[in-house]
Protein backbone atom coordinates (compact mmCIF):
# COMPACT_ATOMS: atom_id res chain seq x y z
CA UNK A 1 0.00 0.00 0.00
CA UNK A 2 1.47 3.32 -1.07
CA UNK A 3 1.88 6.08 1.54
CA UNK A 4 -0.48 9.01 1.16
CA UNK A 5 2.06 11.41 2.73
CA UNK A 6 3.58 13.72 0.17
CA UNK A 7 7.22 14.79 0.73
CA UNK A 8 7.75 18.43 -0.17
CA UNK A 9 10.97 19.23 -1.95
CA UNK A 10 12.75 22.63 -1.61
CA UNK A 11 11.39 25.97 -0.40
CA UNK A 12 8.68 28.17 -1.72
CA UNK A 13 9.53 31.55 -3.20
CA UNK A 14 7.95 33.32 -0.21
CA UNK A 15 10.11 31.37 2.25
CA UNK A 16 13.28 32.19 0.31
CA UNK A 17 12.39 35.90 0.22
CA UNK A 18 11.71 35.92 3.96
CA UNK A 19 15.11 34.35 4.66
CA UNK A 20 16.85 36.89 2.38
CA UNK A 21 15.14 39.78 4.15
CA UNK A 22 16.11 38.45 7.59
CA UNK A 23 19.73 37.97 6.51
CA UNK A 24 19.78 41.52 5.09
CA UNK A 25 18.47 42.97 8.37
CA UNK A 26 21.05 41.06 10.42
CA UNK A 27 23.85 42.10 8.05
CA UNK A 28 22.84 45.76 8.32
CA UNK A 29 22.86 45.57 12.12
CA UNK A 30 26.24 43.84 12.06
CA UNK A 31 27.81 46.44 9.78
CA UNK A 32 26.69 49.23 12.11
CA UNK A 33 28.17 47.46 15.14
CA UNK A 34 31.39 46.71 13.26
CA UNK A 35 31.78 50.38 12.33
CA UNK A 36 31.30 51.38 15.98
CA UNK A 37 33.77 48.77 17.27
CA UNK A 38 36.29 49.77 14.60
CA UNK A 39 35.98 53.47 15.53
CA UNK A 40 36.30 52.68 19.25
CA UNK A 41 39.40 50.60 18.57
CA UNK A 42 41.00 53.47 16.65
CA UNK A 43 40.23 55.86 19.49
CA UNK A 44 41.72 53.46 22.04
CA UNK A 45 44.85 53.06 19.92
CA UNK A 46 45.18 56.84 19.59
CA UNK A 47 44.88 57.38 23.35
CA UNK A 48 47.53 54.71 23.93
CA UNK A 49 49.80 56.54 21.46
CA UNK A 50 49.32 59.79 23.36
CA UNK A 51 50.21 58.16 26.68
CA UNK A 52 53.28 56.50 25.15
CA UNK A 53 54.57 59.80 23.76
CA UNK A 54 54.19 61.40 27.20
CA UNK A 55 56.11 58.50 28.75
CA UNK A 56 58.79 58.86 26.08
CA UNK A 57 59.30 62.50 27.04
CA UNK A 58 59.38 61.45 30.69
CA UNK A 59 62.12 58.93 29.91
CA UNK A 60 64.03 61.68 28.08
CA UNK A 61 63.79 63.87 31.19
CA UNK A 62 65.01 61.03 33.38
CA UNK A 63 67.98 60.44 31.10
CA UNK A 64 68.96 64.10 31.01
CA UNK A 65 68.23 65.15 34.59
CA UNK A 66 70.02 68.47 34.11
CA UNK A 67 67.56 69.48 31.43
CA UNK A 68 64.22 69.49 33.27
CA UNK A 69 61.18 70.81 31.42
CA UNK A 70 59.35 73.69 33.07
CA UNK A 71 56.12 75.66 32.64
CA UNK A 72 55.82 78.89 34.64
CA UNK A 73 52.70 80.23 36.39
CA UNK A 74 49.71 80.57 34.06
CA UNK A 75 51.87 79.37 31.19
CA UNK A 76 52.43 76.33 29.04
CA UNK A 77 55.00 74.77 26.78
CA UNK A 78 54.23 72.49 23.86
CA UNK A 79 55.91 70.49 21.14
CA UNK A 80 54.55 68.88 17.98
CA UNK A 81 55.82 65.63 16.50
CA UNK A 82 55.94 64.59 12.87
CA UNK A 83 54.56 61.17 11.93
CA UNK A 84 58.13 59.87 11.77
CA UNK A 85 58.71 60.78 15.43
CA UNK A 86 60.87 63.87 14.93
CA UNK A 87 60.05 66.74 17.28
CA UNK A 88 59.49 70.29 15.96
CA UNK A 89 57.42 73.47 16.37
CA UNK A 90 58.05 74.38 20.01
CA UNK A 91 55.86 76.91 21.82
CA UNK A 92 56.85 78.57 25.09
CA UNK A 93 54.18 81.06 26.14
CA UNK A 94 55.58 81.13 29.66
CA UNK A 95 58.20 78.58 30.53
CA UNK A 96 61.11 76.96 28.80
CA UNK A 97 62.44 73.98 26.92
CA UNK A 98 66.11 73.16 27.44
CA UNK A 99 68.17 74.16 24.43
CA UNK A 100 69.20 70.53 24.02
CA UNK A 101 65.54 69.49 23.61
CA UNK A 102 65.09 71.94 20.73
CA UNK A 103 68.46 71.35 19.09
CA UNK A 104 68.05 70.43 15.43
CA UNK A 105 70.54 67.59 15.73
CA UNK A 106 68.55 66.13 18.65
CA UNK A 107 65.14 65.87 17.00
CA UNK A 108 65.06 62.05 17.36
CA UNK A 109 65.76 61.94 21.10
CA UNK A 110 62.17 61.29 22.20
CA UNK A 111 61.70 58.79 19.37
CA UNK A 112 64.84 57.00 20.56
CA UNK A 113 63.13 56.36 23.92
CA UNK A 114 60.12 54.75 22.20
CA UNK A 115 61.69 53.10 19.13
CA UNK A 116 58.36 52.78 17.32
CA UNK A 117 57.41 55.13 14.50
CA UNK A 118 53.79 53.97 14.49
CA UNK A 119 53.23 55.57 17.92
CA UNK A 120 53.39 58.98 16.25
CA UNK A 121 50.65 58.15 13.73
CA UNK A 122 47.00 58.49 14.74
CA UNK A 123 44.96 55.40 13.73
CA UNK A 124 42.55 57.77 11.97
CA UNK A 125 45.42 58.84 9.70
CA UNK A 126 46.37 55.22 9.08
CA UNK A 127 42.74 54.51 8.22
CA UNK A 128 42.67 57.44 5.78
CA UNK A 129 45.67 55.96 3.96
CA UNK A 130 44.16 52.45 4.12
CA UNK A 131 47.00 51.33 6.37
CA UNK A 132 50.23 52.66 7.86
CA UNK A 133 52.27 50.86 5.23
CA UNK A 134 50.63 53.05 2.57
CA UNK A 135 51.80 56.33 4.13
CA UNK A 136 54.77 57.63 2.09
CA UNK A 137 57.88 58.71 3.97
CA UNK A 138 57.49 62.20 2.50
CA UNK A 139 54.12 62.54 4.23
CA UNK A 140 55.47 61.15 7.50
CA UNK A 141 58.22 63.79 7.42
CA UNK A 142 55.79 66.66 6.81
CA UNK A 143 52.59 65.76 8.70
CA UNK A 144 51.91 65.95 12.42
CA UNK A 145 49.30 64.01 14.38
CA UNK A 146 50.29 64.71 18.00
CA UNK A 147 51.13 67.72 20.16
CA UNK A 148 52.64 67.41 23.64
CA UNK A 149 51.80 69.93 26.39
CA UNK A 150 52.99 70.88 29.85
CA UNK A 151 50.80 73.31 31.77
CA UNK A 152 51.62 75.23 34.95
CA UNK A 153 50.03 74.35 38.28
CA UNK A 154 46.71 76.09 38.76
CA UNK A 155 45.80 75.96 35.05
CA UNK A 156 42.04 76.01 34.50
CA UNK A 157 40.32 72.77 33.57
CA UNK A 158 39.22 74.24 30.23
CA UNK A 159 42.83 74.67 29.16
CA UNK A 160 43.59 71.07 30.09
CA UNK A 161 41.15 69.53 27.61
CA UNK A 162 43.92 68.54 25.13
CA UNK A 163 45.55 66.37 27.82
CA UNK A 164 42.39 64.89 29.32
CA UNK A 165 42.54 67.11 32.41
CA UNK A 166 46.21 66.44 33.22
CA UNK A 167 48.92 69.09 33.62
CA UNK A 168 51.02 67.33 31.03
CA UNK A 169 50.24 65.00 28.21
CA UNK A 170 49.66 64.69 24.48
CA UNK A 171 46.72 65.84 22.37
CA UNK A 172 45.55 64.45 19.03
CA UNK A 173 45.58 66.88 16.10
CA UNK A 174 43.34 64.68 13.97
CA UNK A 175 40.31 63.98 16.18
CA UNK A 176 41.28 65.60 19.47
CA UNK A 177 40.44 68.85 21.23
CA UNK A 178 43.40 70.48 19.47
CA UNK A 179 42.46 69.15 16.02
CA UNK A 180 43.03 71.65 13.22
CA UNK A 181 41.14 70.06 10.29
CA UNK A 182 44.22 68.46 8.73
CA UNK A 183 44.30 66.74 5.35
CA UNK A 184 44.98 63.03 5.40
CA UNK A 185 45.30 60.24 2.91
CA UNK A 186 46.41 60.02 -0.71
CA UNK A 187 45.81 63.25 -2.55
CA UNK A 188 45.29 65.17 0.69
CA UNK A 189 41.81 63.78 1.32
CA UNK A 190 40.11 65.69 4.12
CA UNK A 191 39.27 63.70 7.22
CA UNK A 192 35.77 64.90 8.04
CA UNK A 193 35.57 66.58 11.42
CA UNK A 194 38.69 67.33 13.43
CA UNK A 195 37.04 70.51 14.69
CA UNK A 196 38.06 70.29 18.39
CA UNK A 197 34.51 69.44 19.40
CA UNK A 198 33.39 66.25 17.64
CA UNK A 199 34.89 62.81 17.12
CA UNK A 200 34.49 60.19 14.39
CA UNK A 201 30.81 59.63 15.21
CA UNK A 202 30.08 63.36 15.19
CA UNK A 203 29.90 63.67 18.98
CA UNK A 204 32.24 64.81 21.75
CA UNK A 205 32.10 61.40 23.39
CA UNK A 206 34.77 59.82 21.20
CA UNK A 207 37.26 62.68 20.83
CA UNK A 208 40.82 61.39 21.07
CA UNK A 209 41.42 63.52 24.16
CA UNK A 210 43.89 61.39 26.08
CA UNK A 211 41.27 59.65 28.23
CA UNK A 212 38.96 56.67 27.65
Amino acid sequence: MKSLIRVRKGFTLIEILVVIVIIGILATMGIGKYAQFSRDARKSGCVNNQNTIDKGIGMWESKYTNFALKANANGAISCKFYMNGKKFDFAESSGRFPSRFKATNKDDEVYDQIQDETIFICPESANAYSGIDNIPQSDKAATTDYKWFMFARGTTSGSLKPTGGKLRGTGCLVWGTVADKPDRGPGGDVVTGGDQSSGPSGTEADLHSGIL
